[in-house]
């Protein structure tokens, strides 16, 4: 018997919403109802009633077992605090991020992580998020730092950060005084994400385009790789504008006059759920907590709609 999945029925038959028990446990919806799901299946039996636009009602079975599984947690619980080895730790945990997630807040992020956990070696690595999200599900990250949460029943996802994208290039790649048609965005070229990223298939739906064709494509894995090219003048591309502010404010870069906005991109803070390793769900919250400082501390631009 999974615990978690155990702990998600008794959290959601209790609230009566998926919404609830998914904020509460600090996982998505789906995740909820894929553990729910789950549960079912082990057992064979359904637990709710299901009626679109009510609360969740427990079947009579399902009702059967909300009082033993509580008392069933409790027992675990009791255990782990009885016989749960406090003074073994990890001293080593891996965090994989994505290029954005990086530039907005990798220095704050060690050193704070660094402060609180001196005696853990914390192993950074940059990749990009199709990859974090892999890595994370087969065991080779503690946690991941990625553009979408990563919607698996045993994940826990917080959200980290929700950045404005806005379309910029160099003023010297095009005049950016009205906006550019569909066709003359076609004959520059588009410096764009991997072809199997969330950001990609965000930006082909902008255009209507869903294999993207027509459009010059250069595709580039590196954030700071691709605001180079941008600033050379090499291509036009959606980048988040918190993190190009110096180079909209000094010129270098100009905003595309598009009329529709890029739509804001959301990145969580994810990680295998082990109640063993508490570690994990300790330094989420530090790290989430230094990018709401960081976020706090960059003044609004009245210009961004999006």
């Amino acid at each position: 018997m999974n615990l978690r999945f155990l702990e998600t029925f008794v959290r959601a038959a209790r609230l009566k919403k998926m919404t609830l028990a998914a904020e509460e446990l600090h996982a998505s919806q789906a995740a909820i109802s894929a553990r729910i799901a789950a549960f079912e299946e082990e057992l064979g039996v359904r637990v709710f009633v299901r009626e679109k636009g009510k609360q969740l009602s427990l079947t009579p079975v399902g009702a059967d077992m909300l009082g033993p599984a509580e008392e069933l947690l409790a027992h675990a619980r009791a255990f782990t605090s009885r016989f749960g080895t406090t003074d073994v730790r990890p001293t080593q945990v891996s965090i994989g991020m994505s290029g954005t997630v990086a530039q907005a807040i990798l220095e704050p992020m060690a050193a704070t992580l660094y402060r609180q956990w001196p005696d853990v070696t914390v192993h950074l690595q940059s990749l990009t998020s199709t990859d974090i999200r892999q890595q994370l599900l087969d065991g080779a990250l503690d946690i991941g730092l990625l553009l979408g949460s990563v919607d698996e029943p045993n994940v826990v996802n917080r959200k980290l950060l929700e950045l404005d994208y806005v379309w910029v290039c160099s003023p010297k790649l095009i005049s950016c005084g009205t906006e550019p048609t569909r066709d003359q965005m076609k004959q520059l070229p588009l410096l764009c994400y991997p072809v199997d990223s969330l950001l990609y298939s965000v930006i082909a739906a902008y255009f209507a385009a869903p294999q993207m064709q027509g459009f010059k494509l250069i595709v580039v894995r590196s954030l700071s790789v691709m605001l180079r090219l941008v600033l050379a003048g090499a291509g036009y591309a959606v980048l988040p504008a918190d993190l190009i502010r110096d180079e909209l404010d000094s010129g270098k870069l100009a905003r595309l006059p598009f009329s529709r906005p890029f739509p804001p991109q959301t990145y969580f803070a994810s990680y295998v759920d082990q109640p063993a390793v508490p570690l994990r769900a300790a330094m989420v919250d530090c790290i989430c907590e230094v990018a709401r400082q960081v976020l706090n501390s960059v003044p609004e631009d009245p210009s961004i709609t999006g």
